[in-house]
């Protein structure tokens, strides 16, 4: 294979890729649509649990926590990084805070706190959902 034609290989595999991201990204769109309209449809239909196709399907009562604007914080006058470092969790930070990294953090300190701090409430906004757990099954 010439210079040429390893060129035009890696410039398809690079399209390949930007095609990939795409879909990915629409397929998982699609993910998330049908996971919240299941989760509704369970709620709506009080079925926690449904198994199919060698799976068990859970409703999950979940909590999220991320990091509210910038625009947010800067009309009340706060400072995320400062308001973390101040509630002792500082050691999450990285020059960027990562979201996973938030999230369990948060998560651990509420379980901790029985609720966040009126510090932490100013910078994290706070919201309840429903997600679906899908685990294999094993056989009886």
């Amino acid at each position: 294979m010439d210079l040429l034609e390893m060129v035009k290989n890696y410039q398809t595999l690079l399209e390949t890729k930007e095609d990939l991201a795409e879909r990915t990204k629409a397929n998982n769109a699609a993910i998330e649509a049908a996971k919240a309209e299941i989760a509704q449809q369970m709620v709506d239909d009080e079925c926690p649990r449904i198994s199919t196709g060698g799976y068990c399907f859970s409703l999950t009562a979940k909590t999220s926590y991320t990091k509210r604007s910038d625009a947010e914080l800067a009309e009340s006058g706060l400072n995320f990084l400062e308001a973390l470092r101040e509630e002792g969790l500082g050691d999450i930070i990285v020059e960027k805070v990562d979201p996973r990294t938030l999230q369990s953090t948060v998560k651990a300190y509420v379980d901790e706190h029985g609720e966040l701090s009126e510090g932490l409430e100013a910078i994290i906004r706070t919201f309840d959902y429903n997600d679906i757990t899908r685990r294999k099954e094993k056989r009886k």
